[in-house]
């Protein structure tokens, strides 16, 4: 159940939440979330491990209503118990995972509440690999409950992309339960080339928003439907270079008050991997879109680079594409949003990280209509106490400036947590 404000509201899923500020740690990329499982098609016996856990953070919150004005401030203490279930054998290996997180307010009590989310992820690449050779088959689904969205996520490569609900648009306090959903096909027609076909399909559902009666609120929140199917084939031009071509459809569709709205998006793109040294890797991405129906062309891309030491993991990305506005105004946005990461291990239990992100999105027809820009920064520092057993001190600062039919609300938000870890395996 999810408790919120003056009553009881059901909880539809299962959750999992850890990191920091009750963000998402990029649980649902756009292609992808980040659950991690093999791709090998033989493995030996079956393998089934249950891993428990449990994260408890305390938090002061600068800015819990996301909205400009002063005396916005609490302190929050979050516990969230999660299981995850890897299981690996000859036909699928499989990643089930999830857990509730109760959030409990100390100045405002009205605001305590219990959410959760949970993510499977099936690869079953050995069972279609047995049926026809070369055949490959991945399903992944993720939902999401709370009364706030995160507006960032991890930094992610080019080829990863970005969930299309965290670009930088900070959603006003609501009961919002998000599900992304993603089939990806593939079929290799020889030791260079194969073809894949990837399906994935977004929902983002609102409850009444949740506001202190003296603030002002920043808008309508827009439940939105968001389709992608992209298909094309890849080509492995040499154990470093990789070469891919891409047919993209998306459809986007809006739910108001009863009152509907749709956009579709058209497009080809190409992109080009290459591993430039042992520790050094390169993407480019660049294309081509046509939003109906308004007619509008627009240039979509990205690129990233990553570089990894023993002790020192470098990361900066940047993407520009098509998504939908959840906030507002029911119109597609064109959104450009550029990430990046700095990691640097100082001894085997401690290690530090500076994270950073700027987005601009902007309605298609018009910035007038609907434009944000956002940015956030992050420190942390990680300390493994025992191998079971961690601790997160983390600093985050973000600032929102929405701007809607010329009129301009500025908001910023400071977090600083301390959280603790404990993994059982």
């Amino acid at each position: 159940m999810v408790w919120q404000g003056r009553g009881i509201r059901s909880c539809l899923a299962l959750v999992a939440m850890h990191g920091m500020m009750m963000q998402i740690s990029n649980q649902a990329l756009a292609q992808f979330p980040t659950t991690s499982v093999s791709n090998n098609k033989s493995v030996g016996e079956p393998e089934t491990h249950i891993i428990p856990s449990l994260s408890i953070a305390e938090r002061y919150d600068s800015n819990i209503f996301f909205v400009p004005g002063k005396n916005l401030e609490d302190y929050v203490t979050t516990v969230s118990p999660q299981l995850r279930l890897n299981h690996r054998s000859r036909w699928i290996d499989g990643v089930v995972r999830g857990g509730p997180i109760g959030a409990f307010y100390a100045k405002n009590s009205g605001l305590n509440y219990v959410g959760g989310n949970g993510t499977v992820d099936l690869n079953l690449d050995g069972a279609m690999n047995r049926l026809v050779q070369g055949l490959g088959l991945r399903i992944v689904d993720s939902i999401y409950y709370a009364p706030q969205l995160s507006a960032y996520g991890a930094p992610s490569n080019a080829g990863q992309g970005n969930e299309t609900f965290v670009r930088g648009l900070q959603a006003q306090r609501a009961n919002a339960f998000r599900n992304t959903a993603t089939v990806q096909g593939s079929y290799s027609l020889s030791e260079w080339i194969s073809v894949t076909s990837t399906y994935t399909d977004q929902r983002l559902r609102f409850g009444k928003p949740i506001a202190d009666s003296s603030e002002s609120a920043q808008g309508r929140l827009i439940d939105t439907d968001f389709q992608t199917v992209a298909s094309g084939p890849v080509i492995n031009l040499t154990p470093s270079d990789t070469l891919s071509f891409v047919h993209l459809y998306q459809q986007g569709a809006f739910g108001i008050g009863g009152t509907q709205g749709s956009f579709s998006v058209q497009g080809a793109s190409g992109k080009w991997s290459r591993l430039m040294t042992s520790a050094l890797q390169a993407t480019v991405e660049g294309g081509f879109v046509v939003i109906s129906p308004s007619s509008s062309v627009q240039a979509v891309g990205a690129a990233s680079l990553t570089w990894r030491s023993q002790y020192t993991t470098f990361m900066v990305s940047y993407s520009r594409s098509i998504m939908p506005s959840f906030l507002v105004v029911s119109s597609p946005l064109v959104s450009e949003i550029v990430t990046g990461t700095v990691q640097r291990k100082i001894t085997d239990p401690l290690s530090l990280s500076v994270m950073g992100s700027y987005a601009i999105n902007e309605s298609v027809a018009s910035s007038r209509l609907l434009r944000v820009e956002s940015y956030a920064i992050s420190s942390s520092i990680n300390y493994a106490i025992s191998k079971t057993f961690g601790a997160t001190l983390s600093y985050t600062h973000s600032q929102f400036e929405q701007i809607v039919d010329s009129g301009t609300i500025p908001f910023d938000r400071n977090i600083v947590q301390l959280s603790l870890t404990a993994g059982w395996e």
